[in-house]
Parts: structure tokens; C-alpha cells; sequence
């Protein structure tokens, strides 16, 4: 990291200030300096908002030997939750309510870390081992438990480097993320692909279109489907011209990746992957057509129609090859189709359902601005029903049943259809279904 920048290249900015690579190299031995040397096993838990600082605490931890722990949302119970794991020796932070740890804000922090401007020469960042572990990405589940996924060297700034190669960044170029740094899309593409192209990252993370016509001139923006939705408000001109969209973490609709080309030209560049698995493909089909496999990441198929997967992101004990969650169609010239999550498909009255399906099939309507479906176990000969959240300001019920009964067999129709002003998504545009189940549960009482 670092290797493409020179002393005086920069690597973070905002509308109030602009780091170089040489600041940022000090403020990393300046940080390390607070840290004890790591134990075996010790981690630190980072959360910031912060992106800027977020880096310099993650490069800080992994130069006096520790792992870093990247908890999903920056709640204070999930904070709490993850910091009472084992070998967890504090938290790194910059969230107010955290009544222990080391703010990011502190005084004393800022100054140890800018005492060091000035005297410490520049130097690369130092490579970690590559089967030391690094990261631990925490997800939640349906359920909403948190599953970890443990990350090392030759894992993440392995894919890092994959995905600098197979999308170059220009040396200088600005990127402007509209994702956390502490989640997998956002680390890497927000942070560790900029510091290993010789790029610089804005250090917020702007959601709305006021906030990104705010930030000034970019090259590449990397946001989620929600934020993209989101942004077709913004006037014509508002708008920076960016080179290059990265869009993941959740499928792209094809009427909002029509929409962002009709009304900025942009087109959106999908990364297909998890957290489990790191990247898997890519394509910019505008949300439709075949995924092509990054570099190095091999793809087959059960049959069953699962994904079957090779790649260097997965876990180094993980089996090969891994089975993944998801159903795909994989094509003579090692394309595939996506084709829904395999636990996606439900069985009503005897019919396969996708969800997938009837979620796209709702985003395609004309004035439905978002939509979560659930599959719910039910009593009787039907087995399942679907229940279906959409935010369509202007569009009544019967509108909607009218324009899915165009598309859908009526096993495949929503029994329950609810109106809402907004969907519960996490920052990193995710419905979970244990939010979505809780939206239809509050409807109820």
C-alpha cells in the first residue's frame, strides 16, 4: 500500500481539509505508538464514521500486530456485543456513547498522531504475512445473528489488488464512497483499493444527492442500489461527472441502472460477491446479462443449479469447492446467469416461487420507488405466502396488484401488501428479513 503515491500525493480529503500520503504515513506511527504490541490472538474493534480515521486505526492495529474486528452497523449494543468476544482488548472509535476504548477524537489521540508529521520519513506501508489474519467481518444474518468472517493478508489486500488490476484506477483519481468503511464493499473499494492504485477517498460517506453534489468534483463513485435510487432526485447538473460507478451488495434493479444512464450518462459497473466469499463477478448490463468470474475465481455448478466456487478470497481451511447460497446458469463461455438465492425459491401449492422474481417484477412498476418480499411458512395446502413492503408514493394497492397481475401466476402474488413511506435498509443499502418481518409486525399492532 502506498506504493503508487509519493510523499506528496493525496490520499484523503473533505470539504475541510486534505491529507497526503507522508501525513498519513506519520499519523499511522503516531497511532501505533498508543498501541501495546498484540498478544497472540488479540483483536481490536474499529468503528468509525470517519473514514480517514477508520484507515489510519486499521493500519495502525495491523503494524503492532493485531487483528481488527468490523462489527455491522455502528449500534451500541452491537459494539457491546462484539467487544465481549474473546481476545477483543478495546475499541477503536469515533461514536458517541461508547463509554470505553480510545476515541478517535481525543486530544491526546490527535496529538501523538501529529506529532509525528515532519519527522518520520516516508515509507511504504509494511505487508503483512500472507496467511496472517487481519480482519474479521462481522454479518447479520436473517435472523440476526452475527456471523464472522475472518479474514487474512492473502485474502483481503489479495482481493484488493485483484480488483485495482481488473478496474484501474487512474494515479490521483478521487473516490467517493457511498458505503461504511467497516463493510466488506466499503473497506475495500472505499479504502484498501485506493491506497494500493494511488487514489484518495473522501473521508464521509454522503447518502443523499444534495450531500454528493456537495462534495465536488470525483472520479469514481462505489454506492449500493438504494443510494443510486436515491439520487435520480438530484437536479440535471447537480451532479458530479464521474469516469467509473461500482454498485454491489444487493441486486441493481434494471429500471434505476436505465435511469442513472438516462439522467448522468453513468454506467454502473456491478460487483457480485459476499462476505463469505469476497468478489465473485462482475458485468455492466445495465442489472440484466451474464456475470463474467474476476481473475482467478473459478465457477461451476451442482446439480441442483448452486453456485460451486474456487477462488483466493475464500477462507484458507474453507472446502473446495465452496457451495454457495446462490442458483445459477452457467454459460459455454464461462459466464453465468444469476438465477436467485437457492433458500429464495418457496413452493406455493405445489408452484415454485422465486422472490427474487416478484421483488424485480415490483421495482419494474412505474412509480415504486423500493419493495422488500418475504416468504412466510403458513397453515393448509399452500405451504408458503409472500408478503411484499413497497414504498410508491401516489400508487394505490389495487394499481400495484393490477400491474404485477400482468407478470405473476397467482400462487405467485403477494397475499399481503403493504404501503410504507420508507424500507428499514442498513447503511449498506441491505434489507435484512428480521427488519422486514418487524415493518409487517408493527403494521399488525
Amino acid at each position: 500500500m502506498l506504493s503508487r503515491h509519493g510523499p506528496d500525493s493525496l490520499v484523503a480529503w473533505s470539504k475541510e481539509r486534505s491529507t497526503t500520503a507522508a501525513q498519513m504515513r506519520a499519523h499511522v506511527e503516531g497511532f501505533a505508538s498508543l498501541l501495546e504490541p498484540a498478544g497472540e490472538g488479540e483483536e481490536l474493534l474499529v468503528i468509525c464514521r470517519d473514514r480517514y480515521r477508520f484507515a489510519v486505526a486499521l493500519l495502525a492495529a495491523w503494524e503492532r500486530g493485531y487483528s481488527v474486528a468490523l462489527p455491522p452497523n455502528p449500534q451500541l449494543e452491537t459494539i457491546r456485543s462484539i467487544r465481549q468476544r474473546p481476545g477483543v482488548v478495546t475499541v477503536i472509535h469515533d461514536v458517541d456513547g461508547v463509554d470505553k476504548g480510545i476515541d478517535v477524537r481525543d486530544a491526546s489521540v490527535l496529538d501523538a498522531a501529529r506529532a509525528r508529521v515532519g519527522r518520520v520519513p516516508f515509507s511504504l506501508l509494511p505487508e503483512p504475512p500472507p496467511d496472517r489474519l487481519l480482519a474479521t467481518v462481522y454479518t447479520s444474518g436473517s435472523t440476526g445473528d452475527h456471523t464472522a468472517c475472518p479474514k487474512t493478508a492473502s485474502q483481503l489486500l489479495g482481493e484488493a489488488r485483484v480488483q485495482a488490476r481488473a478496474f484501474p484506477l487512474a494515479v490521483g483519481a478521487r473516490v467517493l464512497p457511498m458505503v461504511p468503511a467497516h463493510h466488506i464493499y466499503g473497506l475495500l473499494f472505499g479504502v484498501l483499493v485506493p491506497l494500493v492504485s494511488g487514489g484518495a477517498f473522501y473521508r464521509h460517506t454522503p447518502l443523499h444527492a444534495a450531500e454528493v453534489a456537495a462534495v465536488g468534483p470525483v472520479d469514481v463513485l462505489v454506492s449500493v442500489p438504494a443510494h443510486l435510487r436515491g439520487l435520480l432526485v438530484a437536479a440535471d447538473g447537480e451532479l458530479p461527472s464521474v469516469a467509473r460507478v461500482f454498485s454491489s451488495a444487493a441486486p441493481l434493479p434494471p429500471r434505476v441502472a436505465r435511469a442513472v444512464h438516462e439522467r448522468f450518462g453513468w454506467t454502473i459497473t456491478e460487483v457480485f460477491g459476499s462476505s463469505e466469499t469476497g468478489g465473485i463477478a462482475w458485468r455492466q448490463s445495465g442489472g440484466e446479462g451474464p456475470w463474467t468470474p474476476l481473475p482467478n475465481v473459478s465457477v461451476d455448478v451442482d446439480a441442483d443449479g448452486r453456485l460451486l466456487l474456487d477462488s483466493p478470497f475464500l477462507a484458507p481451511d474453507e472446502a473446495r469447492p465452496y457451495v454457495g447460497g446462490d442458483r445459477i446458469e452457467l454459460r459455454a463461455d464461462g459466464t453465468f446467469l444469476h438465477r436467485g438465492r437457492a433458500d429464495g425459491v418457496l413452493k406455493i401449492g405445489g408452484v415454485r416461487v422465486s422472490l427474487a422474481e416478484v421483488e424485480r417484477r415490483l421495482l419494474e412498476i412505474d412509480g415504486v420507488r423500493d419493495a422488500g418480499v418475504l416468504g412466510v411458512a403458513v397453515d393448509g395446502p399452500r405451504g408458503h405466502e409472500i408478503h411484499a413492503a413497497v414504498v410508491a408514493p401516489g400508487l394505490s394497492l389495487d394499481a400495484i396488484r393490477r400491474a404485477l397481475r400482468g407478470w405473476l401466476a397467482p400462487v405467485a402474488m403477494p397475499r399481503r401488501l403493504k404501503l410504507v413511506d420508507s424500507l428499514p435498509r442498513t447503511e449498506s443499502g441491505k434489507l435484512r428479513r428480521g427488519d422486514l418481518e418487524a415493518l409487517f409486525a408493527r403494521h399488525e399492532a
